[in-house]
């Protein structure tokens, strides 16, 4: 083969025909469901690189058997789990990840006995330089908040606990990274209520509670209340999207229930604020299942882990969400455990019934399933025979 034009080559082909290898766009990380002779549960970890389109390929040295208990989440340089282990201590745990994927040796632990006995995962901010991990609410409910350095080190920043509300999960933080949410439960009778939970960072990092309003979407008349279902997902530009519900006066059980998408703005001081009304919060075809929502880090797509697929909307920051054209739900056989994004559109989801990973790509035209999706995440997993629990995406600059 004779080659003309440079350039030409270069983007597609080799000279000689060949094709030229992609770089990865992203690392998937996966957990196991597995539980060892101790009853400790032990969360081998499947990695991948994702190709430009989608395609995933497991990296050298996959599955990783070294972490133990949930992914918290990887700044690009380190790797941090919290344990699952109810009998003996628990750890916080940082490893070395390599610019391949590959987890490495770990660096450093806490002794989350100091505050809990028992952990339900967590979360890093979007720097990457904080850790928050989420107490059982054996022990109150709260997050501990832990300092990651460029070494991996860890240092203790603070702790809150709001023992008059329950909430369960990691926070969703801003785009700013200022301010933190979550959903929390009242069990006031005779309709307990779900809404927002609202936190403000200290200089160190540490979360501590904030006075703060929320004015939700406008409801019918009637005497309806608005009740959220889910943690929030947020866009770079300090935009909230949350799953609503109106209720009626007497805890919609004797009227229609409203349901679906709304959208909110952060304001300077922390307080949330929607315009939406219930007429054109964007409908949701099914209920959610434990995926829940998560924004693209563009900000402008919505992906609900809705019924048996995944439902996908247009997230217009302030203004109204908007479903796809169809307003369709993606798979008809599933149980979406969890979905992540990278920063090529590519949508990894999570499929509890079949213990599969699909990835989609999307774009604001529409939603095709990538070549070779979906995948069976571990080899010791061979029909169906354990679940991934946890999942994971970094993409890569």
């Amino acid at each position: 083969m004779h080659c003309s034009l440079v350039s030409a080559c270069l983007v597609t082909t080799i000279c000689t025909g060949i094709a030229v290898a992609q770089s990865p766009v992203a690392y998937v990380y996966v957990a196991e469901d597995a539980h060892d002779t101790t009853g400790s549960l032990n969360s081998p970890i499947s990695v991948y690189a994702a190709s430009p389109g989608g395609k995933l390929t497991q990296i050298k040295g996959s599955p990783f058997t070294k972490p133990l208990g949930t992914i918290i989440g990887t700044n690009g340089t380190h790797f941090v789990t919290v344990d699952q282990n109810q009998t003996t201590h628990q750890y916080l745990r940082v490893y070395d990840v390599s610019s391949d994927g590959a987890i490495g040796e770990e660096v450093s632990k806490q002794d989350l006995h100091e505050w809990c006995g028992a952990d339900q995962g967590g979360v890093l901010d979007h720097t990457g330089q904080y850790v928050y991990v989420v107490e059982s609410q054996s022990c109150g409910g709260g997050y501990v908040s832990f300092a990651l350095s460029k070494k991996g080190e860890l240092t203790f920043k603070g702790s809150f606990t709001d023992g008059s509300e329950p909430f369960f999960s990691p926070p969703v933080f801003s785009g700013n990274d200022k301010f933190a949410y979550t959903a929390i439960s009242n069990f006031d009778y005779p309709c307990p209520t779900d809404t927002f939970l609202g936190l403000g960072r200290e200089s160190s990092g540490a979360l501590e509670s904030i006075s703060f309003s929320e004015t939700d979407p406008t409801t019918p008349s009637g005497g309806y209340q608005v009740t959220q279902n889910t943690v929030p997902t947020a866009d770079s530009t300090n935009h909230l999207a949350a799953s609503v519900t109106f209720l009626d006066g007497d805890c919609g059980q004797s009227g229609p229930q409203y349901n679906g998408l709304a959208s909110y703005t952060i304001q300077s001081n922390g307080d949330l604020v929607s315009t939406n009304t219930w007429e054109n919060v964007a409908p949701l075809a099914a209920y959610l299942a434990p995926g829940g929502i998560k924004a693209n880090p563009a900000g402008n797509i919505l992906a609900a882990a809705a019924g048996t697929g995944i439902q996908f909307f247009h997230f217009n920051g302030a203004d109204p969400i908007t479903p796809f054209a169809g307003n369709e739900i993606i798979g008809t056989s599933g149980y979406i455990q969890d979905i992540a994004w990278d920063s090529d559109n590519h949508l990894y989801a999570l499929n509890y019934k079949s213990g599969r990973l699909h990835v989609y790509n999307v774009t604001t035209k529409g939603v095709v399933e990538a070549p070779g999706s979906p995948y069976l995440p571990l080899n010791s997993c061979s029909g169906g025979g354990c679940y991934p629990q946890t999942l994971i995406v970094r993409s890569v600059p």
